[in-house]
């Protein structure tokens, strides 16, 4: 969508690094989220899902983890640190209204086992609860922006504390909910058309999903229409709350000095491969991230074809801090990729693990699965025993499936990558 975001291509593409390979490993908000703040796979924290068993804040708060993230281990190395906006599913059941997790010396967050939308929502400002509605004044984009914003104008009192801040935004999440002033933004918009959308042959797919995934009819298209430009424009408060924190660093005079990363927690499908909305699925439009970095000896308007995933955020902000990274963690520091000579190519991890490991998916029931993404190919096996390969270079569309067809060589190679990786912990996710 960065040709309908012109700010967030100037703030970000322009003046910093774009990684064309990076993915959400379980492309799920809630196992996501944990997947950011922890740096390891859905498979080792157990919240693997955003409801039911192995969901959101109850499995998160019963595997330890919040003391066992991001937050608490840069707090640990001297930083001054804030969390704005989401934080876990169902946050904060199992625990008092008013708690506020160890290791986040700012703590903002939505109150998500309540109603929490972008024009109305619970949120937990240090213990203290407020509602906010956007007819007042209280839209969830601006709020959060705004306590990001004086976090950081606090933190640079001390000039010599470091601080860390995540803003995790709920925009454009549906259901949209744009604020007020955007709302006659991107008149006409329609979802993309290509030879995905509503694909007409779906007989190479797995049986699970031909059952599921039927043509779309032109009511159902018109839907994907309208919530398509509903994101579009809950994208608008996004480009506002970027646009003003490079704003209050310049003002600050630490723009050269702070790192920014920017990504999602997972993709949307908006009618690709007949589906109609959701994620949860190994294909590119649910499991590839935008994901941009600014920084000091970032080099500016660069992009790199290494492969990265949501679990390398961790080890990477904690290696940015100097700070030790615990053995716990799966995913692997991305400073070696952040300067104008990047580590090579070829001696970069060669396979990225995607995972499913159980759970409701949406919109359709999905098996769990397990599979890997290379530069060029993705292969993905469930646990009904289908699979799935895709060539990539000859089918970025992925269109065909190529599970039977493919040589026996390339899917024993791929399915042994599968098997160590989804079992992997710590240093053996790492090559």
């Amino acid at each position: 969508m960065t040709s309908n975001m012109p700010r967030i291509r100037a703030s970000f593409i322009d003046k910093g690094l774009r990684f064309t390979n990076a993915f959400a490993n379980t492309p799920l908000c809630g196992p996501s989220r944990s997947n950011i703040l922890a740096g390891q796979f859905s498979h080792n924290t157990g919240v693997i899902a955003n409801a039911g068993e192995g969901a959101g804040y109850p499995t998160w708060a019963a595997n330890g983890y919040d003391t066992n993230n991001i937050g608490p281990w840069l707090k640990a190395a001297g930083y001054k640190t804030g969390i704005f906006g989401k934080y876990q599913n169902d946050y904060p059941t199992s625990q008092a209204e008013t708690f506020v997790p160890p290791g986040w010396d700012d703590w903002r967050v939505v109150m998500s086992d309540r109603v929490a939308y972008n024009d109305y929502y619970t949120l937990n400002e240090n213990g203290t609860l407020t509602i906010y509605k956007s007819e007042t004044g209280g839209y969830q984009a601006d709020i959060l922006s705004a306590r990001l914003q004086s976090f950081i104008k606090a933190a640079e009192t001390n000039d010599s504390q470091p601080f860390f801040a995540l803003l995790s935004l709920g925009a454009p999440h549906t259901p949209t909910a744009p604020a007020a002033r955007h709302l006659s933004a991107y008149p006409g918009a329609t979802a993309p058309r290509n030879a995905s959308f509503n694909e007409p042959d779906i007989s190479d797919k797995p049986r699970w999903f031909q059952d599921q995934a039927p043509l779309m009819d032109s009511a159902t298209i018109a839907e994907i229409d309208t919530d398509y430009r509903g994101s579009l424009q809950a994208l608008l408060s996004v480009e506002d709350a970027t646009e003003a924190l490079f704003q209050t660093l310049d003002q600050l005079g630490e723009s050269s000095n702070t790192y920014v990363f920017f990504t999602s927690d997972n993709g949307l499908h908006r009618g690709e491969h007949r589906l109609r909305g959701g994620k949860n699925t190994p294909f590119e439009e649910s499991i590839r991230m935008p994901f941009y970095v600014r920084g000091p000896g970032v080099p500016a308007g660069r992009t790199i074809d290494h492969l990265a995933g949501l679990v390398d955020l961790v080890p990477t902000f904690l290696s940015l801090a100097g700070a030790t990274i615990p053995a716990s963690v799966d995913g692997m520091s991305l400073t070696p990729l952040l300067s104008s000579t990047p580590q090579a190519l070829a001696s970069w991890r060669p396979e990225m693990l995607i995972e499913h490991p159980g759970g409701a998916g949406l919109p359709i029931r999905i098996p769990a699965w397990y599979g890997v993404r290379t530069q060029s190919e993705t292969y993905v096996e469930f646990d009904n025993g289908e699979n799935e390969y895709y060539d990539l270079r000859n089918d970025p569309l992925q269109l065909n499936n190529l599970a039977r067809q493919a040589s026996s060589s390339t899917i024993s190679r791929l399915s042994a990558r599968v098997a160590a990786l989804k079992a992997c912990r710590g240093a053996s996710c790492r090559p």
